[in-house]
């Protein structure tokens, strides 16, 4: 809507809105007929409003465009609206076209300030405007309401503060409020500057200008003659004012972000509070941030941008710091690439950086800090550049690929191995009912969620401990003085309805509502409370409440947000349809705030104070659940980066990078006790934590410290979306004006009473009114003769409706006080007017002698004036008559002297013509002839001339030729020497190159010759290394073939009755014989351990040893601990380092029942007990082991053949589930399988399911198919026993696959890795 003239708005008489959405103003075509529901226009579009004539009661005249409009679309005009007031409150008939077209038009001149009542209105202009801000307006701000707060305290009367609307204006006001106490709207000390608007609105700025002006406040007290401290809190002042300013920067570059609305917008809420002593100087600031939008970093629209401080570390950071974290540029990063946006318009990421820097230092954040903060960022990066594919093999992990990044590297800027980093990420150890501990392969969809989670998980943490650092860094015990007021600054998000609504516009929206609330409360509630508490009538005004939503949203158990936590606790997934359900049942054609779309079953509405919302319900809790899972909590306080485990987890210790200790709000308004015990009522039923939950918290400190603190109100409009400098969106502005609740204060002021004075003070202005009427005067009277004396002239002088009477105070309708001072005027008018009437009569009697003087002396000159003008004229009349005789007489003998003189002059003529004629005659021939001659000497000049001129022009056309001919000539021999000289130049100039070029090719040829020779040596010489390392190699492997084919020649001669494998028979022919070491620990040669053993058990008083080795114990978890075995002929000994753990009697099969090995080439072996829970063991010997247990040696030291399994699946007991040991034991499985990813140098691994499955995964080249160098598989060595504990024979190949299962350790299994060395250095 454009500025309207003067002449069209006497002419207009009625706003009108075609289409809901703005008001313009229109002519009435007709006197609207009280009886019907619409009203004639002219058509504002199609119509001059100068050529319209007025309404009439008659038909329109033809020729104009008619509308007809429904009334309920229409307001009435009134002259004051086209007025330009700077506070709407003032406007006549206020209603939102009026005040629409207010903003507007103060827009359009650069007043983007407007008052409304107490509410300031601020439309960003999108551009600097000059003299609005700096020293100077804040100085003479300062100034003025000083000055009324002195002349207030002088007279004690509420002096109105006429100031123009200005946002220094307001933060003046809470200032001065703070300082000189109390204000008559509330009893609080603590101020608070509530600021809200949308995105883009202007908050930001606003925010900061109300803090530039405190801290210029502060300091203009603090340089005040009668100020104490003043040096000492100027000093003070500036250091906060810097800090202030500097954290402002950090909070911006990890809080903000572009968005298609703002290019520099809060995706976060904050609370500043400026602590003051009690001299009112500024001590130290605390700052309380709110619902920071973390899904902003994995996903952005388009056209946006996730937080400045990524690209400005990408802009910034050193080029050797930017490649040592892997950095590139922002396009190869996924999480800067969501909204295909890189760059802000007018905006110098690397300048804003070098800000960034500076302001980190300010806080206090260098060194260390600094560089392990960049490098979290970084791995931020990093991490949401990671993809994950399915796992080839059924059951296997999901594959991970970092991009532009090792794994290795980025698991090291995150201060963690690489394979406990992917383990963490690719598998979830869930505990189930019992405490066992099951471990689950995540799919490659949920490894990104885990991943998505970590991400906003550590930004969070990382943004609370920069608050944190900001708030040490103005914390009042670095300056003098302990804070006992603040002024507190909110910059909270505004009321969102967005194409796409879910769980941050419904937090949003519900903040709003709350503030809202305490608008209404402020605003509505208190003047309500003020009514009944003085005795008055409540139902002169109206508000609405919007309890019902707050109550819809958040009252349990049955609220929206309630609903949503305990969906959440539930630990299962959700579909929309359960989560829509579950809203709709309690609230579904219920509450008057809840309603369902017409189509869609994935929505639901809410109808807020601003509009209805319509919510999508799909992924609310996936966002509601902002927890990690265990495993990733454990990486991150495992890690060996200082900074990052205190800064996200609860394990920093003090003096490390990052820690930083609990800042205390020491202006809390909310007791302490009462937050901590509400927040564990919150949290007894929690299983896990939720982003409601914790911003309801939030939100429920923030209200109560609003409503413990008097609040001023700041409401920020923004006029346009395409951020244009001096262009208006009428219907963008009508909608957040609408939003904003302005309107409501106004109502409700005007409908009420909204002027308030105490009777003294009422009696004291106005006792002018009535001091004939016999009424003590003020200077005597006491409070009960004030208040009749007030009741007296309220009687005398208003009407009923315009006053009413409390009990401490009389109220007034809005306009009654200045038609009060009129009527004091007219009564000191009226006193004065003899006074004024004498001295008048006194003026004029003076005056008028004056003139009466004045007359006289004009008729005197008048008179005299026209006596001499008619002497003038009889004199030039008698002058005239004479000149006229004297010219009459000398024109008559003139006439008689001309005609003699004609008559002479005709005798003398005629004589004179009859002798001259034949004179005459001659005289004409002579002539004749004269000319004749005359003509031609004249004629022969003429041809002398021509000829000459004709020889002249001849000659001048030749010299022209000759002149161009010469100029041709000329040219074509400078163009010849050009020519001739280039030519030679150019021969010199290839002569030049020539020999440059030989001289080049000279010295590259020698250059070469050089390069040549170093790389003929560099080759002589890896090839001499190469032929050292091959011969070491075939040296090496020759030599362990000849010391393999020694020992195997040795041992071919044991006994084969001593084994007892082949139960009697006869040495099959080709078969392998061997004898065993037995000690592989120097343990006969140990006295110690002889002693050791001799001491723990008297009876094995000799200790033949027949076996020793070192062995790995497994127990249920897995876990392995380092024992020695020591098998003499009585006993089976375990030991630790210097002492015995266990021991079994080996005599008679007492406590040994036998042993269980697989047909692969791994280490275990498991060792049967009787009595007590069997052994899961890897030792490098384990045939042999095996065998020297089961060994029956005769005699007295005779014992039971023991029974030996060999499968690739058997069972062996183990102690029960639980945390602690249990008395019982319980069954476990053991099974062996070939496993792809597992190297022949890693052999084999171990995992573990439930404490009851054991699996090993074996290397394919020790696995049963695989082949024995005799070519027979190591399947087709054993025969298998399935059951029975009679042990079996041995077959063809058994010991040999026996030994060489250790995983090399055995003596087979050498000599036929000596074999195949053999034959490779034999190819």
């Amino acid at each position: 809507m454009g500025v309207i003239e003067k002449k069209e708005a006497e002419v207009s008489n009625v706003w009108v809105t075609l289409d809901g959405l703005s008001w313009n103003l229109a002519n009435l075509a007709a006197v609207p007929d009280p009886s019907s529901d619409t009203i004639k226009i002219y058509d504002p579009a199609t119509t001059d409003p100068n050529e319209l004539p007025a309404p009439s009661l008659g038909p329109p005249p033809p020729g104009f465009d008619l509308l007809d409009v429904p009334k309920t679309s229409t307001h009435m005009f009134d002259p004051s609206h086209v007025l330009d007031y700077s506070d709407a409150s003032l406007i006549n008939n206020l209603h939102e076209a009026p005040l629409l077209y207010l903003l507007l038009r103060r827009y359009a001149e650069d007043h983007i300030y407007t008052a409304c009542s107490d509410v300031l209105i601020s439309v960003n202009p999108y551009k600097r405007i000059e003299g609005i801000y700096g020293d100077d307006v804040a100085r003479e701000v300062y100034d003025v309401g000083k000055d009324l707060a002195a002349k207030r305290e002088r007279t004690q009367e509420t002096v109105p503060d006429h100031r123009p609307p200005h946002v220094f204006v307001v933060a003046d006001r809470a200032y001065g409020t703070m300082c000189n106490g109390a204000s008559t709207r509330s009893t609080a000390l603590n101020q608070s500057v509530i600021i809200s608007g949308e995105s883009g609105a202007g908050k930001t700025e606003a925010a900061k200008q109300v803090m530039s002006y405190l801290i210029h406040a502060s300091k203009f007290r603090s340089e005040e003659p009668t100020s104490s401290k003043n040096l000492m809190a100027g000093s003070n002042v500036d250091e906060i004012a810097e800090s202030l300013t500097r954290s402002n920067v950090i909070l911006e570059a990890f809080g903000n972000a572009k968005t298609v609305r703002n290019d520099n917008s809060s995706r976060f809420g904050k609370y500043i509070k400026l602590l003051y002593d009690n001299n009112k100087y500024l001590i130290g600031a605390y700052t309380e941030k709110f619902l920071l939008e973390k899904t902003r970093l994995m996903q952005a629209d388009k056209g946006e941008r996730t937080y400045h401080v990524f690209y400005q570390m990408l802009k910034g950071l050193p080029e050797d710091t930017k490649a040592k974290l892997s950095l590139t540029e922002a396009r190869d990063f996924a999480m800067l690439s969501n909204g295909n946006t890189w760059e802000v318009p007018n905006v110098d990421d690397a300048e804003e950086f070098e800000a960034l820097h500076t302001a980190l230092e300010t806080v206090d954040i260098v060194g260390e800090e600094y560089s392990a903060l960049m490098e979290t960022l970084a791995s931020l990066l990093h991490l949401a550049n990671m993809t994950f594919e399915e796992s080839s093999s059924e059951g296997g992990t999901s594959t991970v690929s970092t991009p532009g990044i090792a794994i290795e590297a980025l698991s090291s800027l995150l201060g963690v191995e690489s394979h406990a980093f992917t383990s963490a990420i690719t598998v979830r150890n869930v505990r189930s009912g019992r405490g066992s501990l099951i471990s689950m392969n995540l799919s490659p969809v949920q490894c990104k969620e885990g991943v998505a989670a970590l991400v906003k998980f550590v930004y969070g943490e990382l943004f609370t401990w920069l608050v944190k650092k900001i708030n040490k860094s103005n914390a009042t015990d670095k300056r003098s003085g302990t804070p006992q007021s603040f002024v507190g600054i909110l910059d909270i998000f505004g009321f969102e309805i967005m194409q796409y609504n879910s769980l941050s516009q419904l937090c949003i929206n519900f903040a709003n509502e709350k503030l809202q609330q305490q608008f209404n409360h402020q605003i509505f509630i208190v003047e309500k409370e003020l009514y009944k508490a003085e005795g008055l009538p409540v139902d002169v005004i109206s508000f609405k409440d919007n309890q019902s939503v707050i109550d819809l949203i958040e009252k349990k158990p049955k609220g929206i947000i309630p609903i949503l936590e305990e969906l959440c606790f539930l630990g299962r997934e959700i579909s929309v349809n359960q989560i829509i359900s579950s809203f709709d049942k309690p609230h579904n054609k219920v509450h008057p705030n809840y309603a369902k779309p017409r189509f869609g079953n994935e929505e639901f509405i809410v109808k807020h104070f601003a509009g209805d919302v319509l919510y999508d319900a799909d992924g609310l809790i996936s966002k509601n659940n902002d927890s990690l899972h265990d495993d990733l909590k454990i990486l991150l306080s495992n890690s060996t980066s200082k900074f990052l485990v205190s800064t996200c987890t609860s394990f920093g210790e003090p003096d490390a990078p990052g820690y930083v200790e609990e800042m205390t709000d020491l202006m809390r308004t909310v007791s302490v006790e009462d937050d901590e015990e509400e927040t564990g009522e919150k949290h007894k039923m929690a299983a896990t934590n939720t982003v409601t939950s914790l911003f309801r918290e939030q939100l429920s400190v923030l209200v109560e410290t609003l409503h413990a603190t008097e609040p001023y109100y700041i409401k920020c409009i923004k006029p346009n979306s395409s951020k244009a400098p001096g262009r208006s969106n009428s219907p963008l502005v009508l909608e957040q004006l609408r939003y904003s609740g302005v309107l409501e204060v106004v109502r409700i002021r005007r409908e009420g009473f909204p002027i308030r004075l105490s009777f003294g003070d009422y009696h004291k202005r106005f006792e002018i009114l009535c001091f004939k009427d016999g009424l003590p005067s003020t200077r005597v009277a006491t409070e009960e003769e004030s208040r009749v004396a007030t009741i007296h002239i309220c009687n005398k002088c208003l009407a009923k409706d315009d006053w009413c009477e409390g009990k401490t105070k009389i109220f007034l309708r809005n306009g009654i006080q200045e038609k009060l001072q009129q009527l004091v005027h007219h009564v000191y008018a009226s006193m004065t007017t003899k006074i004024q009437a004498r001295s008048r009569a006194r003026v004029e009697m003076k005056a008028f002698k004056q003139t009466q003087a004045s007359t006289v002396l004009i008729q005197k000159l008048q008179r005299m004036h026209k006596q001499r003008t008619e002497f003038v004229n009889q004199k030039e009349k008698t002058i005239k008559a004479q000149a006229f005789l004297r010219a009459h007489v000398q024109h008559g003998q003139f006439l008689k002297q001309k005609k003699a003189a004609q008559r002479i002059e005709a005798i003398v003529r005629g004589h004179q013509a009859s002798d001259g004629f034949k004179k005459t005659k001659a005289s004409t021939k002579l002539q004749s002839r004269f000319r004749s001659k005359q003509a031609e000497k004249e004629l022969s000049q003429a041809k002398a001339a021509t000829t000459l001129l004709s020889a002249k022009v001849k000659a001048r056309q030749g010299k022209q030729l000759f002149d161009k001919q010469k100029d041709v000539a000329t040219k074509l021999q400078a163009l010849e020497r050009k020519r001739e000289g280039r030519k030679e130049f150019q021969d010199k100039k290839d002569t030049a190159i020539k020999v440059e070029s030989l001289f080049r090719m000279q010295q590259e040829k020698k250059e070469f010759g050089k390069q040549k020779a170093a790389a003929i040596k560099l080759e002589n010489v890896t090839r001499k290394h190469a032929a050292e390392a091959e011969y070491q190699k075939k040296r090496e492997a020759a030599e362990l073939l000849h010391n393999h084919v020694r020992r195997f020649l040795a041992m071919s001669k044991l006994e084969h009755k001593k084994m007892g494998l082949f139960s009697g028979k006869k040495r099959r022919m080709n078969s392998v014989l061997f004898k065993p070491l037995g000690d592989y620990i120097e343990a006969r040669d140990n006295a110690h351990l002889i002693q050791i053993l001799e001491k723990e058990n008297p009876e094995d008083d000799h200790c033949e040893i027949d076996f020793a080795d070192t062995v790995q114990k497994y127990n249920r978890k897995g876990k392995e601990q380092e024992r020695q075995v020591v098998v003499t002929k009585k006993f089976c000994y375990f030991l630790d380092k210097n002492s015995v753990k266990s021991k079994y009697d080996l005599r008679q099969g007492e406590e040994i029942a036998g042993s269980s090995l697989s047909t692969m080439a791994d280490n275990f072996v498991v060792i049967h007990l009787k009595n007590d829970r069997d052994l899961l063991l890897t030792c490098q010997h384990k045939t042999e082991f095996v065998i020297t247990l089961g060994k029956n040696s005769g005699g007295e030291y005779a014992r039971e053949d023991l029974p030996m399994k060999c499968a690739d699946e058997f069972t062996f007991m183990t102690y029960g589930s639980g945390w602690g040991r249990s008395s019982e034991t319980q069954e476990a499985t053991v099974r062996f399988y070939e496993g792809e990813a597992v190297t022949e140098e890693e052999k084999w691994k171990l995992s573990i399911k439930g404490n009851t499955e054991f699996t090993v995964r074996v290397s394919p080249a020790l696995c049963s198919d695989a082949k024995h160098p005799l070519g027979v598989p190591r399947a087709q060595q054993f025969k298998v026993m399935v059951g029975g504990r009679k042990k079996t024979a041995v077959t063809r190949g058994e010991s040999a696959r026996s030994e060489g299962s250790g995983g090399g350790g055995g003596l087979v299994g050498r000599m036929a890795r000596g074999v195949s060395t053999a034959a490779g250095l034999k190819k």
